[in-house]
């Protein structure tokens, strides 16, 4: 079974012949994996299943400062919204916006390839600091609109053009959770985000694509509007110190699956044994009948290689 086919099978909640995976880790350790193992250590050293792809559109956004492998805005877009009339999106049809997930499915026809596709909070707040864009939602709602309104357009041509090629499944992102619950009320997120989740998702949907969606954070209060309203299918990375995937697991099981589930912040810190067992526990906790697609955000970067070849051995003896 290749790849392709395993993945396919677990989103559409068939059982594969073993759970799928993924993994994200600390740049500066994927670098250094990188050039120990050969570009797309994960994919062509490990085997990953799932190879997550980009499209190349540079959006508008403020001054970034970098540090300790990490970047902060240091200086906004905009600071009025006199300003934003003078922000330029590039053209949707623009074939350099396609050309790396072109060459990615070209490169891994085996493999399932996703395409990762930011939605406004995302590009949002690379323009304009987090705290500020809040209060915009009620000193600036209708200004605030148009600009989501003005990028949601924008990304909903590009996801259109995007769901004609042969991907896998469309990966919206953004994140609007923090480790206590939602940013903001589900009412506000309803009234100025989720409009715009849906415009990219229905584009998807029209061409008859999946949807992954990422967002870090306890998402349990949300979770009917992923399954119920946008027909998410796979929803990252439902973090098992916040949220109880096997709850999910019951919930939504043959709706929405998961495409996460690992404890991402303490698999650096864990023993070979210890890693053995956290996987083998979702595996029984959420993997029966598909719909699990193992995988982490951001593994810290002091993770060993024992430590990592033990987590990727622990996931492919997760069999049916």
């Amino acid at each position: 079974m290749t790849s392709r086919e395993r993945v396919e099978r677990i989103i559409n909640f068939q059982v594969p012949d073993r759970i799928a995976f993924n993994f994200w880790m600390d740049r500066r350790r994927m670098a250094e994996l990188d050039a120990k193992y050969g570009a797309d250590f994960r994919i062509n050293h490990y085997d990953a299943d799932v190879v997550e792809s980009f499209v190349l559109v540079e959006y508008p956004h403020g001054r970034y400062e970098s540090a300790n492998g990490t970047s902060w805005l240091a200086e906004p877009l905009f600071t009025s919204y006199d300003q934003v009339c003078d922000i330029v999106l590039p053209d949707p049809n623009s074939s350099d916006i396609y050309s790396l997930l072109k060459e990615d499915l070209a490169k891994y026809k085996s493999k399932a390839v996703v395409c990762d596709f930011p939605n406004v909070l995302s590009v949002l707040e690379s323009m304009r600091p987090q705290a500020e864009l809040y209060m915009d939602m009620f000193t600036y709602p209708d200004e605030l609109k148009k600009l989501c309104n003005k990028l949601s357009d924008f990304m909903a041509a590009v996801a259109e053009n995007v769901c004609k090629l042969d991907i896998t499944a469309l990966y919206v992102m953004d994140d609007c959770a923090c480790n206590k619950g939602l940013l903001i009320s589900p009412a506000t997120l309803r009234e100025f985000i989720l409009p715009h989740w849906k415009k990219v998702i229905d584009a998807a949907h029209t061409y008859n694509k999946p949807v992954f969606f990422h967002s870090d954070g306890n998402l349990e209060e949300i979770w009917d509007i992923f399954a119920c309203e946008l027909n998410v299918r796979m929803l990252n990375p439902l973090q098992p110190n916040l949220q109880d995937v096997s709850v999910f697991k019951r919930k939504y099981h043959g709706q929405t699956g998961i495409y996460g589930g690992i404890e991402t912040g303490i698999l650096h810190i864990m023993s070979p044994d210890h890693i053995r067992e956290h996987v083998r526990n979702l595996f029984e906790k959420a993997g029966k009948g598909g719909g699990l697609i193992m995988s982490t955000h951001d593994i810290d970067y002091s993770i060993t290689n024992e430590q990592l070849d033990t987590f990727v051995s622990a996931i492919k003896s997760c069999v049916y």
